[in-house]
């Protein structure tokens, strides 16, 4: 087999495991603005249910004070009656006792929905905050979690990027300089497989002859229509077997 087709072969493998690495590193940032996402928005629905707690004990607050005067008011309409000169004005008293009663009634009732709101969202507040505790431990250990697998993949990718740097030192500049435009150009598959007498790169037809010689894998080939460096796998298969 041709050193430098081999050599190529190698390189490609070598660069997609690069590739392949450095998109895992560029996922890591998102995943760690994801987690600080996530602990921001628990932090701010805890916040916003802290805050309707206090406007429901402000609403009940508000709502004691109008009782009160409600009370007040009908103590005051009451103490009236004995200044009361004739039936019609009376009648008319108690019409406005019954109003001021009723409309004390509707005060009590708003009161008690109120602490059975106060109530509820204190306890849902108390859950909450256990559950943000344990949310938390759990954005932690996926934080370290993350931690650890960026500096995994920065070993590895040290490791890559080393490897890469001897296989190319052993390429021709000529060969090499070659397969970096093909590289870049070819979304990161300089070199293709032939297989089936086509282009596993771009799936076109290879001329009968130019797949004949692809097949010897004794020289370096291009597909006549994307360009990419073709070589056979089964003749490197049935070589190392």
């Amino acid at each position: 087999m041709d050193e430098q087709l081999n050599l190529l072969i190698q390189l490609q493998e070598i660069d997609g495991k690069l590739h392949a690495l450095v998109e895992q590193k560029k996922r890591m940032p998102e995943a760690l603005a994801n987690l600080e996402n996530k602990r921001a928005t628990i932090k701010a629905d805890l916040e916003k249910s802290k805050e309707n707690l206090v406007a429901a004990h402000k609403n009940k607050r508000d709502r004691d004070k109008d009782l009160e005067v409600g009370v007040q008011k009908v103590e005051k309409l009451k103490a009236h009656s004995s200044e009361i000169k004739n039936n019609k004005e009376y009648q008319a008293l108690l019409k406005e006792i019954e109003t001021a009663e009723q409309e004390n009634k509707t005060v009590e009732d708003d009161i008690l929905s109120l602490m059975e709101k106060i109530d509820a969202a204190s306890a849902a507040i108390t859950a909450a905050e256990q559950q943000a505790k344990d949310d938390e431990a759990a954005i932690q250990a996926e934080q370290r979690e993350l931690g650890a697998a960026i500096s995994q993949i920065e070993a590895e990718l040290n490791s890559v990027e080393q490897a890469r740097q001897e296989q190319v030192s052993r390429i021709q500049p000529a060969v090499l300089a070659h397969y970096q435009k093909l590289l870049l150009s070819k979304a990161g598959i300089a070199i293709a497989e032939a297989r089936g007498e086509a282009c596993s790169g771009c799936y076109m037809s290879i001329p009968p002859q130019v797949f004949v010689n692809v097949k010897k894998n004794e020289s370096i080939i291009t597909c006549p229509q994307c360009g990419r460096i073709l070589y056979y796998k089964e003749a490197i298969v049935q070589k190392n077997s």
